[in-house]
């Protein structure tokens, strides 16, 4: 199966998912902070690449599925396109989170914003 048909079969469970638990799109869009001209691109697999894993992540709380998604899109075997050294901590502080926690959206923005909190007062203490 090509990319393109990974994309349409995602949106497709995307779109199923939405109707079976009778929400809209803008109910989605406020479930999971993902804009519904994002979801709607997605539904209708106009999108050029798999979104995030935060994305996936957010959508998949909002839609109540499971691990799913990210089986859907094979994102946990797909080879990064970005070499790991390229990625910030931040980057992949988030990916694991979202990938191999069960943490919602925001409780993994809450966990970054406090690591960088402790990052910070680290690099404080050390000038001291």
């Amino acid at each position: 199966m090509n990319k393109q048909e990974q994309l349409i079969k995602f949106g497709i469970a995307l779109k199923n998912r939405r109707q079976a638990l009778n929400l809209s799109l803008r109910d989605v869009e406020k479930i999971s902070n993902i804009s519904a001209a994002l979801i709607t691109k997605l539904e209708n697999g106009k999108m050029a690449n798999f979104p995030k894993a935060l994305t996936i992540k957010q959508l998949s709380d909002a839609l109540k599925f499971d691990n799913e998604l990210f089986l859907l899109a094979d994102i946990l075997n797909e080879s990064p396109q970005v070499a790991k050294s390229e990625k910030t901590f931040e980057e992949e502080f988030r990916e694991f989170l979202a990938t191999k926690t069960t943490l919602n959206a925001e409780n993994i923005e809450q966990t970054l914003y406090f690591v960088s909190g402790l990052e910070k007062l680290q690099q404080i203490k050390n000038i001291n």
